[in-house]
């Protein structure tokens, strides 16, 4: 049974993304050495802040070469110390320190396991519970590495505002392609109260998890998840390889979650 909607605009529940954060592990790594070397003249975030530590040898042509490299790929976490009370500039700053000097260095390692090239991958950083911690794009080439295949058509469920569940049915109707957090279990009930609009959709899945995973959606209608919840219960993963057992074995007691993007929907209901 279909339930109509008033028309209205929507806005996408959080903050989009940009895709242009994204970048490659040796990105990183390349943006990093570049920084590096302006560590080693002296330059650095250390204490809270941009400083000099050589203040009679620094020039403010480097000291503004050095702020501009962090600033280009960097400020877009400007916009969530705003957005957390119990973020500052200094937790900025000491993330820029140590990402630079220590977790840039372990992402390859501490992620390689889970993906056939990790090294074609778009990664970014944001805030989460008051950390910066690492997400990866679910573009085209995870979805490919992780399925062989960009099309994984699977029935799933979804919980919408009435505005929410309209963006939906305008996107379809329009060809406007863009994922949403999808599951097929659930062993809670969904924690937002004004989400009460259950549709049950066909969707094209980019990737499941057998547990809620965090993520965000980037501006090219993708998704981003956080990669720290990766892990699982059984020593395993909590990303699922193939689709056909990721309802299975809830061991977090929780709900399962696809990633997806809507083809049509087959019936949606008030819960």
């Amino acid at each position: 049974m279909y339930i109509g909607f008033m028309m209205s605009s929507y806005k996408v529940l959080g903050y989009i993304k940009n895709e242009s954060d994204f970048h490659t592990i040796s990105q990183w790594e390349s943006i990093t050495k570049t920084i590096l070397s302006f560590q080693k003249e002296g330059y650095d975030t250390r204490g809270g802040g941009f400083r000099c530590v050589r203040m009679l040898e620094c020039s403010v042509e480097d000291f503004s070469a050095f702020k501009q490299i962090i600033n280009d790929n960097f400020s877009y976490l400007y916009h969530d110390v705003e957005r957390f009370d119990n973020v500052s500039m200094r937790n900025f700053f000491n993330f820029i320190e140590d990402f630079v000097n220590y977790r840039v260095w372990t992402l390859r390692r501490d992620f390689e396991a889970y993906f056939a090239d990790v090294d074609d991958l778009r990664f970014a950083f944001f805030y989460t519970r008051d950390d910066i911690e690492p997400y990866v794009m679910i573009d085209e080439e995870f979805t490919s590495q992780v399925y062989g295949s960009n099309w994984n058509p699977k029935v799933v469920y979804h919980y919408a505002t009435p505005t929410g569940a309209q963006n939906i049915i305008d996107a379809i109707e329009e060809g406007r392609q863009f994922d949403i957090s999808c599951f097929t279990i659930a062993d809670r009930p969904f924690f937002r109260e004004q989400s009460n609009i259950l549709i049950k959709l066909e969707g094209n899945v980019r990737a499941g998890f057998r547990s809620d995973i965090k993520s965000f959606a980037v501006n090219n209608g993708r998704r981003a998840c956080n990669l720290y919840r990766l892990g699982y219960p059984d020593d395993t993963t909590n990303l699922c390889y193939e689709l056909e057992t990721c309802d299975a074995n809830n061991l977090t007691s929780l709900w399962n979650e696809y990633i997806t993007t809507p083809i049509r929907i087959l019936n949606m209901e008030r819960v």
